[in-house]
């Protein structure tokens, strides 16, 4: 799993959240800082966040908040947990003794992890990266590489796998498009992907869900960020592939495939990140790319991040400038 370094630009700025919202663990207000919403949202403990408090927003209004830093039920229900760490699942158990299944509607959820920490600028263009681990990868090479024109951040602010599958980016999408303490963000551009996180057939909300979420989940999330136009241009990066499993590409391949029609339907540009590395890589599988053994598969931190810089380069620089 990935880790995001907090960029020492997370400065303290000290401003009241949006109304309705309350900063988590009775700390004092700031920017960085993780609000919730008490209509639709509880404070509870995502371990992944790395605001004060390590702070994240449970998707239920007065939810209960599991042990163990990563999960959260509904009110009223009691949490049943099995495995541990970030692979936790929970179920969420009724008075009456009836149990709804991890990532089912009244079921465990993952806590929401927030958006980026950084105030926007006032002198240049904002850019937002929301994705997955491998975006966390690349993003700060983007902002190193653009930092003439845009101070770019990425969504959400925490490492692990980012915004996970399909279900947890739909689940969390307002909480990834605001800033920690809740004020909506609404950059000049938005670079986002979704897609590493449903390969597979299992269920761990906020790591993995089913293929056949996919899309249905997507779809939802291309609606929401296309209303943000034109305040916000959105581009959507189809998903890398994955370089050591010819069977677990075939798939990633296949939800590109529904991605990209999906983003034609809502006048979404797309960046094709598959293409770009197997031009260069060669067709999966294939576990040396860029001169690194296990180079995209599905990560590319080796010598410096070769990988990542090349595509960054050659593929997502240009066409964000372009949107600018």
């Amino acid at each position: 799993m990935a880790t995001l370094t907090v960029v020492a630009m997370a400065l303290s700025v000290v401003g009241d959240p949006p109304t309705g919202w309350a900063t988590c663990g009775g700390l004092s207000n700031e920017y960085n800082r993780t609000a919730c919403p008490s209509a639709q949202g509880t404070c509870c403990k995502m371990n992944w966040v790395p605001s004060d408090g390590a702070w994240g927003c449970c998707p239920y209004a007065e939810g209960v908040c599991c042990d163990g830093g990563y999960t959260c039920c509904p009110h009223g229900t009691t949490c049943k947990n099995a495995g541990s760490g970030y692979s936790v699942v929970t179920t969420c158990v009724a008075a009456n003794g009836t149990g709804t299944p991890p990532g089912a509607d009244g079921g465990g959820q993952e806590v929401c992890k927030t958006g980026g920490p950084l105030p926007f600028s006032t002198t240049k263009k904002n850019v937002i990266i929301l994705g997955d681990s491998v975006s966390i990868g690349y993003e700060p090479i983007v902002a190193d590489m653009m930092a003439d024109v845009a101070l770019v951040q990425h969504s959400p602010w925490g490492g692990d796998g980012g915004a996970e599958e399909t279900h947890y980016g739909w689940e969390c999408l307002d909480y990834l498009l605001s800033a920690p303490d809740g004020t909506p963000q609404r950059p000049d551009v938005l670079y986002f992907n979704w897609g590493l996180h449903n390969t597979g057939n299992n269920t761990v909300p906020g790591q993995g869900g089913p293929i056949a979420e996919y899309a249905p989940f997507l779809e939802k999330i291309a609606q929401k960020i296309a209303s943000l136009a034109p305040q916000t241009k959105a581009i959507f990066g189809i998903t890398t592939p994955q370089m050591c499993s010819a069977a677990t590409d075939a798939v990633v391949q296949s939800n590109n495939k529904a991605a990209v029609a999906i983003m034609a339907k809502y006048n979404i540009p797309t960046v094709d990140m598959h293409a770009a590395i197997i031009s260069q890589c060669g067709p999966a599988p294939n576990t040396t790319c860029f001169g690194q053994s296990t180079c995209f598969c599905p990560h590319c931190p080796q010598d410096n991040g070769v990988g990542y810089r090349w595509l960054a380069t050659n593929a997502i620089v240009p066409a964000i400038r372009a949107a600018l």
